[in-house]
């Protein structure tokens, strides 16, 4: 992408972005020839060929390896321009992928084909500069330059005894994604879109249908999980609930709302909203604050059409402790009876924190590599804590630090089969201790330095200064749209626990399914498949789509087994072996 065409495009969304601003009521016209500008399409592609998740295929089976191909780049970019030019664009199902969640259930995600998520990257960048211009300071989530600990820090502005927001209302809304009304959140997208063409592809994209397996299912409500365009379009509809807190309190300046507080004795409310997480603090009464929250939950029924959590959307007292995108902010008293609010790691997150440790840990990933391990739990550790860089989390990463020296210890054991005291020499006294004055675990690169475990306690516990946000867009260094998108979790939906060739091998089998048709090569089977090494690796095979085949179960038990092997084959050996000399004798 040369730096010229993103100058343009820079240039484009700024306009809109001044437009918008200027003119509260304008619907914006002729947007859509912009999707089919040659710059537009490179941008967004770079974009999604530099997400990690391009690795991962759609229904089609298309990954970011086939761009290495030459010419197949710039195919693509011509016939994506030339069918969205012509009208003939049509996005196709996703395929649904089932995430488990930390309390035992699942939520899904959809995974589009690398060509719808390209024009979705386009539509927000064409759509964001807009409405960037509209939302509310309240809202923080999946926004440019916006981040979790905006949040966060509002509560330390606002809960305290000058303020007196001590009841908060924990809003949680029942599958938001997917009970998004489609032409709820049409209607809304042209309060400020006049082009029908950019609506109708905005429908297309709703009602293009979701692929379990070989199952096709229509989408008649929500947003897929996973979309980048998704988020945006959430957050264009949850805009309606930050209306609805502006039009009461909102909008009341500094001075308005202590004058109701001290002379009217009326009370306030503030709006903290991450995505569909919000907290809803109250400086009122209690009785008061449980109107509120009938009144919220009756406007999001009638309204839009979503419905509270009953079990998570709780009226809880500042100094009860609540928990809000990870973080338990509590308000606590000293020995004088001094107020001061404490904000440290959730329970919640410090058990998901160990249950990701154990999995990388455990009993079956024993004949991991070292020195790859010691590197994925260093990057878990450095990651959690930078989460927490900025509230009470030393005592909570001094724990965690000892417990995770043992899992270590533990799984270098299980590893060797050794005791603790040669586990102890070899890996922790010694040469390889840290800087001689702490002990700690260090493992041998291959550049012959020694990688010690992370210690989470040397991350510094800063202040966070917030800044007041203004529109990104209209500043001297103006976003793009395709900014990264800080996560509103500590740790990743997806973090490497075994062999680093894993994600190869993957596409890899699945690159060799789909080219034999998803059939067994022999019998024509499509049931119980597998992927087979034509030369195994006892023989001197690699990981070559040459060297794959797919096979049935029953055509795979038929191939003779490899005499030099390890565990299952050897033994294998060593029975028909002893047949032999049996019937010999």
């Amino acid at each position: 992408m040369s730096c010229i065409g993103m100058d343009e495009i820079q240039k484009t969304q700024r306009s809109f972005a001044r437009k918008a601003e200027r003119e509260p009521e304008h619907r914006f016209e002729d947007l859509y020839h912009l999707l089919y500008r040659k710059e537009w399409v490179e941008a967004a592609l770079d974009k999604v060929l530099g997400n990690p998740g391009s690795r991962t295929a759609g229904v089609d089976g298309i990954t970011r390896q086939a761009f290495a191909k030459a010419g197949y780049r710039e195919r693509f970019v011509a016939e994506l321009r030339a069918d969205i030019r012509a009208g003939t664009y049509r996005p196709q199902p996703v395929r649904r992928h089932w995430i488990p969640k930390a309390d035992g259930r699942k939520r899904p995600l959809g995974i589009p084909v690398i060509r719808d998520r390209v024009v979705q990257m386009m539509l927000k960048m064409l759509l964001e500069p807009i409405w960037e211009s509209d939302f509310l300071p309240c809202s923080h989530g999946f926004r440019p330059e916006r981040r979790t600990m905006d949040c966060i820090a509002q509560c330390f502005r606002l809960i305290y005894p000058q303020k007196g927001y001590y009841w908060v209302i924990e809003g949680d809304i029942t599958g938001c994604f997917d009970h998004i009304q489609h032409e709820k959140l049409l209607e809304l997208v042209a309060r400020r879109v006049a082009d029908v063409r950019v609506l109708k592809l905005i429908r297309q994209m709703l009602e293009a249908g979701v692929m379990e397996g070989e199952l096709f299912k229509k989408t008649e409500g929500g947003t897929p999980q996973g979309g980048i365009v998704s988020p945006l379009l959430a957050n264009i509809y949850l805009h309606e609930l930050d209306l609805w807190w502006w039009r009461r309190w909102g909008k009341l300046s500094r001075g308005q709302r202590c004058y109701r507080r001290r002379v009217k004795n009326e009370s306030n409310a503030m709006l903290v909203r991450y995505a569909d997480d919000f907290i809803l603090l109250y400086n009122g009464t209690k009785s008061q604050a449980e109107e509120i929250r009938a009144a919220l939950r009756t406007f999001l029924d009638e309204e839009l059409h979503l419905e509270l959590n009953e079990e998570k959307t709780r009226l809880a007292h500042a100094t009860d402790g609540f928990d809000f995108l990870g973080f338990n902010v509590r308000l606590y008293e000293d020995g004088e009876k001094k107020p001061h609010l404490r904000v440290k790691p959730s329970a919640k997150n410090v058990q998901r924190f160990r249950a990701q440790i154990r999995q990388m840990t455990c009993k079956r990933r024993v004949f991991d590599p070292e020195i790859e391990k010691i590197q994925a739990i260093n990057q878990l550790c450095r990651g959690w804590v930078s989460y927490y860089q900025h509230v009470s989390a030393k005592e909570t990463a001094r724990e965690l630090d000892y417990w995770v020296f043992l899992r270590v210890l533990g799984w270098f054991q299980r590893k060797h089969r050794k005791g603790p005291r040669w586990v102890w020499n070899e890996y922790v006294s010694g040469e390889k201790t840290e800087h001689h004055d702490r002990t700690n675990i260090g493992v041998c690169g291959r550049d012959g330095q020694t990688l010690h475990l992370c210690k989470m306690t040397d991350q510094p516990i800063t202040l966070y200064r917030q800044r007041k946000h203004q529109n990104p867009y209209l500043e001297s260094g103006c976003a793009t749209g395709i900014q990264n998108i800080e996560s509103d979790s500590p740790l990743a939906l997806q973090t490497w626990i075994g062999w680093t060739r894993h994600n190869a091998r993957a596409e890899l089998r699945a690159e060799a399914l789909k080219r034999d048709g998803h059939r067994c090569a022999r019998c024509g089977a499509t049931e119980n498949l597998v992927v087979h090494h034509k030369k195994p690796w006892a023989r001197g095979g690699d990981d070559e789509l040459e060297n794959l085949e797919t096979l049935c179960q029953n055509c795979h038990h038929q191939e003779p087994v490899p005499t030099r092997g390890t565990g299952r084959r050897k033994r294998q050996s060593r029975d028909a072996t002893s047949k032999r000399r049996g019937k010999a004798g």
